[in-house]
């Protein structure tokens, strides 16, 4: 991992931010070169998917895509976001869930929002499996990347009630917004942090821009896999120890519940770089 994450690494102030609220902005998070090679990954397989069918309205959700191109790697452990995402989870973390979006323009600029949005928490029966405290444990968090401009509303933006996390429950009204609702407005490259358990919604996309967007889902490695996770064995090789960690990697099954350092070369990063050792 390159040495420049120690120039990112949690504040303080972005701790109790994302402790708070639930969600946390890096602006200006990845280069414009890398951005265009992202955008063009997600509008070549936009155009394969709208060739096998997509729906009439053209939005595309398309899980498990990092592991086949570099570019998307290469953001794994991407040093002005990744020191964040452990400082948050800790180290015995890996990329259990990824997906990109793509959303066109569905209605008309300057038509009224249609409520209700479907406002909900991210890991589905995991909601209902572990009612065992209050709030529910994090588990996990995502990291969305934008390759599109979304600083203004009715770009299909997504929606969040901020604090919300920490609750069980959400009143969604039929004909608004859920008390204390706001959109998410970020530039291009910007990356939007959230807790899984943080309620949240897409909005229509009313513009003319395309939203186009990338989802890291960083979960502890002894969390199942959301999506079946293939990664081309070419560019597996060529990863470090720690991008091997995030794509999965381990010694042994038991490695993911008691590991050595063998299976956590994040750790192992952690202590050699930092004064303080890892919790």
């Amino acid at each position: 991992m390159d040495a420049v994450a120690l120039d990112h690494l949690l504040t303080e102030e972005e701790r109790r931010q994302f402790d708070e609220e639930g969600y946390l902005i890096v602006r200006n998070a990845v280069e414009a070169d890398h951005l265009d090679l992202l955008e063009q990954i997600v509008d070549t397989t936009w155009a394969e998917e709208k060739y096998k069918g997509l729906s009439e309205d053209g939005n595309l959700f398309f899980p498990n895509f990092v592991g086949q191109h570099q570019a998307c790697i290469d953001l794994l452990d991407n040093p002005k976001v990744f020191p964040k995402v452990w400082g948050i989870m800790g180290w015995n973390i890996y990329l259990y869930h990824s997906h990109l979006g793509v959303t066109p323009q569905e209605k008309p600029t300057g038509e009224p929002m249609k409520y209700p949005l479907g406002f909900h928490q991210d890991s589905g029966r995991v909601n209902a499996d572990i009612e065992i405290s209050s709030p529910r444990p994090r588990i996990s968090l995502k990291v969305a990347y934008w390759l599109s401009d979304v600083s203004e509303t009715g770009c299909g933006n997504f929606y969040i009630v901020p604090g919300s996390h920490l609750k069980e429950t959400l009143e969604k009204p039929q004909d608004g917004l859920p008390d204390g609702a706001i959109p998410v407005c970020a530039n291009r490259g910007d990356a939007v942090f959230f807790d899984r358990r943080l309620f949240h919604a897409r909005s229509p996309n009313h513009s003319p821009i395309v939203r186009k967007g990338l989802f890291y889902g960083y979960g502890y490695r002894w969390i199942r896999t959301k999506d079946d996770t293939t990664i081309r064995p070419d560019l597996f090789a060529k990863c470090d120890p720690i991008r091997k960690q995030l794509l999965g990697y381990g010694t042994n099954c038991n490695g993911f519940f008691s590991p050595k350092d063998e299976d956590v070369p994040l750790k192992v990063w952690i202590e050699e770089n930092l004064e303080a050792e890892p919790a």
